[in-house]
């Protein structure tokens, strides 16, 4: 090969050590934010591990009975903790009572209660701390990396592959270009040295290093741009999720020795879980550490049970373990699940994978049913539905995942029977219940036995020793639960989910009529609460499903809406769990009475209250469940009322549901609420928010309106139902009780 031309060759050097230039600053850039965040981070940890011990009595120190002289070490001034760390044997001993032996007794105590304090500390921010500004900042910086996504990897890979190249070749492949007479004295292995770099560095640029490292840093650009601490403390305040699953990545403990000490599962089944490597390409959210390692656990176990409690996102690692075996190859997955949170399970695959769904339900299942054959994805349906569908022809499912797998617990159901069918054609199986079946041994076993009938002849003859060891060691290879205080030391207590509801044929008809009123702003919102039977009614449905798996994890509900016909429907659908309720005309004293001996109901009541009466002035801390019946024209509203359980106080984390209906104004509204909600903040008084609130109302529904192509010669005019909702506000509006402050 001949010398390039001196042109070519500097040309190349100059475009190759731009990239490199700017690909090694923004690296440095990336490792300087990563630096920051766990410098925070350590900050935040050391002020927290002090207050922690600040708080600690002295009287800690003698818990082993150690006879240790605490009233004399409170003589002389040392009363907490603090006081005697850092202190010698003899300044201690210098305290009137204290000896040499009790001396360095005190000091050993005292460290060994430090080192247990900062091993077991977890760090709990939430957004009443980012006024801190090392809290604003270590959210900023965990903001900046959540942006990020996986560039940093790939800008770390790809910079790692060129920078060194170049270093080490740029300087003699520019010696090519010496004078002629002088190259051709020099040696054939020099010649070859300083040919052969120049062919490395074309090498790198023929792969495309200069164009990736363009793209990488345009993707870059675009990501951080909005990376700001207002926008940061914003994101967090709305949604804390995805700050923690990062805090778990970057400075969470061993999930899988915690998971080990929590469940005893045995040291195979551990030591397949911490070899094995989740691909997480096809995710779009981040996995909290005990989310991956219930992942792990159901494509090791293959064929399992999770029964972890409600709100730690089962659904989260049933769709991770789709999309692991998606990118692996696999092609054909099915849900079944209720109706009533069908379209649910659509929007939650979507919103957090790559994956591609179909819904096979209704008169056009079978249809929708031979699709899937052929194209694969995840399907959707119903218990219902399985027992139509043809399944003697169904093709291998790569992964059945069977939602409130509780549901099934007849032999001769015919739901059960066709879920058999469809577990046996499946690779892998999954059912998932937020219900403990600890105490339902005859249940859980059946559900076993639909996994892995092997299993449950063992099980059987071990009922009368269900809650012993030998028992939970012999399902722990099938039947995977965790409680909320096990793996959610650091997360906030604070949950929210929207709970999407399709509106059954008689809701549908409901609504369309709703929008033909000149009063449908208000109507929209009460349609599945209008409809003359509950069992119609999609919203109720869905309520009463969480109400019950409350009720078997042992917590309390406070319902809200704004609409006192709905409040009255949900009260009769409870029936005797209805523990109370509360409106505008119940005067605070008498509500207060209600919130003290709810405290002492049992566990599964539930007080249904109006949103504004019960939301403002009352602590309802023994609820730990919080469902909103319809969207709320101000967020302010639904925070308030929310914060009568998410308070001091408080011992439980707090699930908060939002009741929704798919394809109506719902979804408008809560678009607005999520990505405008600040327009709120923008006005001074109640009036002004009013006509906001009109306004924006007004443009839905006369949208809803053409997309039913609805005209205005359809409208009526039906007053009498206007003067009841009329009415139904007042009577929170104009109750004095309601200008309580907090």
């Amino acid at each position: 090969m001949g010398r390039p031309e001196k042109s070519v060759v500097q040309a190349l050097i100059k475009e190759l050590q731009d990239a490199d230039k700017r690909l090694s600053e923004t690296a440095a850039t990336i490792a300087r934010h990563r630096r920051d965040v766990r410098t925070y981070y350590t900050e935040l940890c050391k002020r927290g591990v002090d207050k922690s011990l600040s708080e600690v009595p002295i009287e800690s120190l003698n818990t082993e009975s150690d006879g240790i002289n605490v009233t004399a070490l409170r003589s002389a001034g040392l009363v907490k903790l603090t006081d005697v760390l850092g202190k010698s044997a003899d300044e201690l001993k210098s305290v009137q009572g204290i000896g040499d032996v009790m001396a360095q007794k005190i000091v050993q105590n005292a460290a060994d209660s430090k080192d247990k304090i900062e091993k077991n500390f977890t760090l709990r921010i939430s957004a009443d701390d980012t006024k801190d500004p090392a809290v604003e900042g270590f959210i900023t910086e965990l903001y900046y990396l959540m942006k990020l996504g996986t560039l940093d990897d790939d800008i770390e890979a790809l910079h790692k592959v060129g920078h060194y190249q170049i270093i080490e070749n740029a300087d003699k492949a520019a010696a090519i270009n010496v004078a002629g007479i002088k190259w051709m004295f020099y040696s054939e292995q020099t010649k070859n040295e300083r040919l052969n770099a120049y062919n490395t560095l074309l090498k790198l640029k023929n792969e495309g290093y200069v164009e990736r490292t363009n793209v990488l840093l345009g993707s870059y650009s675009e990501a951080v741009k909005d990376v700001s601490s207002a926008n940061a403390v914003a994101q967090f305040t709305s949604n804390t999720a995805p700050f923690f699953a990062l805090m778990d990545k970057l400075f969470g403990k061993n999930a899988v020795k915690d998971e080990e000490q929590v469940m005893g599962l045995p040291e195979d089944v551990i030591k397949a879980i911490n070899e094995f490597k989740l691909d997480t390409s096809l995710m779009i959210a981040t996995l909290r550490s005990y989310q991956e390692f219930g992942t792990k656990y159901i494509l090791c176990q293959q064929r399992v049970l999770l029964g972890d409690e409600m709100g730690l996102g089962k659904t989260m690692q049933a769709i991770a373990a789709m999309a692991h075996l998606t990118a692996g190859g696999l092609t054909h997955f099915a849900v079944v699940c209720p109706v009533s949170v069908m379209v649910n399970w659509a929007r939650e695959v979507e919103k957090h994978s790559k994956l591609k769904t179909i819904t096979v339900h209704g008169d056009d299942r079978n249809n929708l049913f031979e699709r899937f054959k052929e194209e694969g994805g995840v399907m959707i349906t119903t218990y219902e539905t399985i027992v139509r569908l043809d399944l003697e022809n169904c093709p291998k499912i790569d992964m059945l995942t069977v939602d409130e797998a509780h549901y099934v617990k007849n032999p001769q159901a015919q739901r059960t029977q066709a879920l058999r069918k469809l577990a046996a054609l499946s690779g892998y199986c999954l059912f998932m219940t937020g219900t403990p079946l600890e105490n339902k041994v005859d249940e859980m076993i059946f559900l076993i036995s639909m996994l892995r009938e092997s299993l449950s002849g063992e099980l059987n003859g071990m009922k009368s020793v269900s809650k012993a060891p030998e028992f939970r060691a012999k399902i722990a290879p099938v039947y995977l639960r965790r409680v909320r205080e096990d793996v959610l030391k650091e997360l906030p207590e604070k949950i929210e989910s929207e709970e999407w509801c399709d509106l059954t044929a008689k809701e549908y008809a409901l609504y369309a009529k709703a929008l033909m009123s000149k009063n449908a702003t208000m109507k929209t919102r009460k349609v599945s609460y209008e409809v003359e039977d509950i069992s119609d009614s999609s919203k109720i449905t869905r309520l009463l499903e969480l109400c019950a798996e409350a009720k078997e994890s042992g917590r309390k509900v406070v319902v809200f809406s704004f609409f006192l016909g709905i409040i009255e429907k949900v009260a009769q659908a409870l029936g005797e769990d209805c523990f109370g309720i509360i409106t505008g005309a119940i005067p605070s004293e008498e509500r207060q009475d209600i919130i003290d001996k709810f405290a002492e109901a049992p566990d599964g009541s539930v007080i249904v209250s109006q949103i504004i009466a019960g939301g403002v002035g009352l602590n309802i801390q023994c609820a730990s469940v919080v469902i909103i019946c319809e969207p709320q024209w101000k967020p302010s509203t639904e925070n308030q009322a929310i914060s009568r359980c998410y308070r001091m106080g408080q011992s439980k984390s707090v699930l908060v549901y939002r009741l929704l209906s798919a394809k109506t104004v719902d979804e408008d509204i809560m678009e607005i609420l999520r990505e405008k909600s600040s327009v709120f903040d923008e006005f001074a008084d109640e009036s002004q928010i009013d006509e906001v609130n009109k306004q924006i109302m007004e443009e839905i529904v006369q949208k809803e309106r053409e997309r039913l192509g609805i005209t205005e010669a359809d409208i009526v005019d039906d007053q009498a139902e206007d003067d009841d909702a009329k009415e139904e506000i007042s009577s929170i509006i104009d109750t004095s009780d309601n200008k309580e402050g907090e």
